[in-house]
């Protein structure tokens, strides 16, 4: 098991993290869920994008879990197997079918379960959606709106700085 080293360049503190999400909700309110999903929960984007409704424990309180067991990234259509933009996969450095646990504190739940409230799900369960109705979520949609929400809720120091600069710093 590797260990990550944080940034603190990078690391931004839950209350710059909650005027960016603050941001996104002014710009894309389906998008909230997701960049929460990064900082609460520690999961990849590839993680997030994947995340069914099935694989999330939200009780009415209190904590909850979500269950990870794969990932979707973007390679190109010409880089998959599958003939998709997306390669669906297991977990990054686990075993085919293995499945992350991991505890989300009651922000979390309850913003999930917004989510779902507000915006449902795709057809197949996933919670985020790209710009196509039932597509991938991809960084193409969801990385400007972060470089505008981020803009927007950093001071301009902060903005010029490293400061949860990729939605993947938010982790």
């Amino acid at each position: 098991l590797k260990l990550e080293v944080v940034d603190p360049a990078v690391a931004a503190n839950p209350a710059q993290v909650r005027a960016m999400l603050a941001e996104v909700e002014k710009r894309r309110p389906d998008l909230v869920g997701f960049f929460a999903c990064l900082y609460f929960a520690a999961m990849r984007p590839a993680e997030a994008v994947v995340l069914t409704k099935t694989r999330c424990h939200l009780p009415m309180t209190g904590w909850g879990k979500l269950d990870l067991s794969s990932t979707a990234t973007r390679a190109g259509r010409a880089w998959t197997d599958s003939g998709s933009a997306h390669d669906v996969r297991g977990l990054k450095h686990r075993a085919s079918g293995d499945v992350r646990s991991v505890p989300i504190p009651p922000e979390l739940v309850r913003l999930l379960r917004k989510h779902v409230e507000n915006h449902g799900t795709t057809a197949d369960g996933r919670l985020f959606r790209g710009t196509r109705t039932e597509g991938y979520l991809s960084e193409s949609t969801y990385g400007p709106i972060w470089k505008q929400s981020r803009s927007a809720a950093l001071s301009e120091q902060q903005a010029a700085s490293k400061l949860a600069e990729r939605p993947y710093d938010l982790r």
